[in-house]
């Protein structure tokens, strides 16, 4: 039998040598290992149900009575998640403070529209909300106005550094390359032209004239949802947008949903942690719609236009409103809905599994309903009805991992 002591060493190999390969970061390290856990905050994607995890945040910091930055030593996010760990972890010029959760919880139930704003097209085939309409409205004159427009990310990092009982020593969100020059490239590089990557604190300080970027473009890049946004074009150095490396991008939920294991591996990278014993991930969902997880079979079989018995090509997969395992459609094809759900629920999995081998990970995610799980449902009712699930799961089904979650963080 394998001594665990061996098995700990392998895993950890292997996740320290998966995120230097995929991203090609550096391997200098800033931060001496802690005496103390190393908690990470993870924070999933899902576009306006961001409210639920905005919800349990609120309610770990009043229950503890200090806001998320005295909390945890690294915070990160995917799309919604994304927007939410950089708001928790950049100071704002009136306040000097970044935002509180409850004042993100604001933001959700009112601000909704100006995120998702319908997008008029001359053409069919564009994304359905604004990046930018050209009269500053749209997602990124609102991250702009959000954050600042010139707050960096080593800004947003030296400020908070300052701050009186901070501990957020690591912020990313997560996105994916899929260009780097707009032109076809013969010779695509993974991690320059195409491939995972992170908007973070550590890279930004380390190499500021390539991933120093604008908070706003973090947000931004990692909410760039396929079919929702238009791809996100970040760095470059031309007006709005900073002058770190030129890169077009895409949500990060494509690959990572749920990126806490990429808050795992972060903490490995930068030095600060050096064994999964030392870490704690609080994984927090933005809730899960079971139904949306599969595909009906021969209840989507359509005369001349859908097959029987799956035997599907691209437009049943990517375009025709299949049903899902209730009966509910994929209003956006299957594909993307499956994706979605397959890359949340395998970090889940395999966060799990490391437990027995030393990790702490404690993960908060709440069941919807169909339309509950429409990450452009923006009504306020609905929006109201996903404030009702999360306060009803702390107090119900995810009470007793709330409260070992307030343990640990009291610990």
């Amino acid at each position: 039998m394998v001594k665990t002591g061996k098995v700990r060493a392998v895993l950890l190999s292997v996740i320290a040598l998966s995120a230097s390969s995929a991203m090609g970061l550096a391997d200098e390290v800033i931060t001496k290992p802690p005496t103390a856990k190393t908690i990470i905050l993870a924070i999933d994607g899902g576009g306006i149900k961001g409210v639920i995890p905005a919800t349990f945040i609120q309610h770990i910091e009043s229950s503890l009575g200090k806001p998320s930055y005295q909390l945890f030593d690294i915070i990160g996010g995917t799309s919604t998640g994304g927007i939410i760990a950089a708001a928790l972890t950049t100071p704002r010029a009136n306040t000097g403070k970044p935002y509180a959760a409850s004042e993100l919880i604001d933001i959700y139930r009112k601000d909704g529209n100006q995120i998702f704003l319908a997008q008029r097209c001359e053409i069919e085939q564009c994304a359905t909300y604004y990046a930018d309409n050209g009269s500053g409205r749209g997602i990124e004159p609102y991250m702009r106005k959000m954050y600042g427009h010139d707050v960096s990310l080593v800004n947003s990092r030296n400020t908070m550094q300052s701050l009186p009982g901070n501990r957020v020593k690591h912020m990313f969100t997560t996105s994916y390359i899929v260009n780097n020059s707009q032109k076809k490239v013969s010779l695509p590089v993974r991690g320059r032209n195409f491939g995972p990557y992170l908007f973070n604190w550590f890279d930004a300080v380390n190499r500021p004239a390539i991933d120093n970027y604008a908070v706003w473009e973090a947000a931004r890049g990692t909410s760039a949802a396929p079919t929702y946004f238009p791809i996100a074009h970040v760095g470059g150095g031309v007006s709005p947008r900073s002058s770190a490396a030129n890169k077009w991008v895409v949500d990060g939920g494509t690959m990572s949903n749920n990126p806490a294991v990429w808050g795992v591996t972060e903490a490995l990278r930068t030095g600060m942690a050096l064994r999964l014993e030392d870490i704690t991930v609080i994984s927090l969902g933005t809730g899960i719609y079971e139904g949306g997880a599969g595909v009906g079979i021969n209840s989507n079989a359509v005369k001349d236009i859908v097959p029987e018995d799956g035997n599907w090509s691209t437009l049943p997969w990517m375009v025709e409103k299949l049903d899902d395992l209730e009966g509910a459609d994929h209003s956006r094809g299957a594909l993307m809905s499956s994706i979605l759900e397959a890359v949340q629920s395998v970090t889940n999995s395999q966060l799990t599994a490391l437990k027995q081998v030393g990790l702490k990970y404690f993960r908060l995610e709440p069941k919807l309903t169909y339309s509950q799980s429409r990450m452009d449902n923006i009504d306020p009712d609905n929006i109201q009805s996903l404030l009702t699930a999360a306060n009803a799961y702390l107090k119900g089904e995810g009470a007793t991992i709330f409260e070992a979650v307030i343990h640990e963080l009291r610990e």
